[in-house]
C-alpha cells in the first residue's frame, strides 16, 4: 500500500492539503498525517448511515480496490504533470530553433516576449522548470505516503510509471527538460530512503544544465 499511517518529517507537514486531495487522499486522513496520526482507511461511513454514526468494514476485496484505485490516480497525475511539461519544453525548443516565430501547437506567430516566457518556464525557477516540477511530485508522494520511507520503492514505481505512460502518448523520446526531472527526482528518492525524510534535501541543477 502506498497510503501510511503517520507523517514522519517536517517535510511532508509543509505539503498543500489541497495537493493531497487531488491525489485521493481524503480531508480526514490528510489532517491524520499532519497531525501524526493514524488515519482509518479501512471503514466508510454510508450516506444514509452518517446520521447515526454507524459504519461498515470494507472487505479485503474492497480495500485492494481501494488501492489500485488511488494508484491509479496518482499515475494519472504524475503523467498529466510530465506531459503538460514537455509540451512547455518541446514549445521552447521549437521556438529557440533557428529563430522560429510560430507557436509549435497553434502555428500562430509568437512574440519575443512570449518567445521569452516559454523559456523562462522551463527555467531554473520557472514553473515547469526541473526543480519546480520534482518538488510538485514528490509533495504529491511524501503526502500520498505519509512520509513513510518504507514506501519508497512503491512510489518510485508509480512515477516510473506515470513517466513511461507519458511517453507512450508522445510517441517519441519525451523532451530532455522531463528526464532531467526524472533524475533529480529519483537523487530525492534514493535521499529520503536513505535519510528517512527529505529534511535536509537541497536541489542542485546539473552540471550540464547550468552550462559548468
Amino acid at each position: 500500500m502506498l497510503v501510511s499511517s503517520a507523517a514522519t518529517s517536517r517535510y511532508q507537514a509543509t505539503v498543500d492539503i489541497k495537493a493531497t486531495r487531488t491525489v485521493g487522499v481524503s480531508k480526514e486522513e490528510a489532517a491524520a498525517a499532519s497531525e501524526g496520526k493514524k488515519a482509518d482507511v479501512d471503514t466508510f461511513v454510508k450516506s444514509g448511515e452518517a446520521a447515526s454514526g454507524e459504519t461498515k468494514r470494507l472487505s479485503a476485496t474492497e480495500l485492494q480496490k481501494y488501492q489500485e484505485q488511488r494508484e491509479q490516480s496518482f499515475t494519472k497525475m504524475i503523467n498529466d504533470i510530465v506531459s503538460k511539461q514537455a509540451n512547455a519544453g518541446k514549445k521552447a525548443e521549437q521556438l529557440a530553433k533557428n529563430g522560429l516565430t510560430k507557436d509549435f501547437f497553434s502555428d500562430l506567430v509568437v512574440t519575443p516576449e512570449q518567445a521569452l516566457a516559454a523559456e523562462q518556464s522551463i527555467g531554473e525557477d520557472g514553473e515547469w522548470g526541473v526543480n519546480a516540477v520534482a518538488t510538485r511530485i514528490m509533495d504529491m508522494c511524501v503526502a500520498l505516503s505519509g512520509g513513510d520511507a518504507s514506501k519508497v520503492e512503491e512510489l518510485r514505481a508509480a512515477v516510473d510509471k506515470g513517466f513511461k505512460q507519458a511517453m507512450g502518448q508522445w510517441g517519441s523520446s519525451l523532451p530532455s527538460i522531463c528526464s532531467q526531472t526524472h533524475d533529480e527526482i529519483n537523487k530525492r528518492f534514493d535521499y529520503w530512503k536513505q535519510n528517512g525524510s527529505l529534511d535536509g534535501y537541497q536541489y542542485q541543477k546539473a552540471a550540464s544544465d547550468s552550462g559548468k
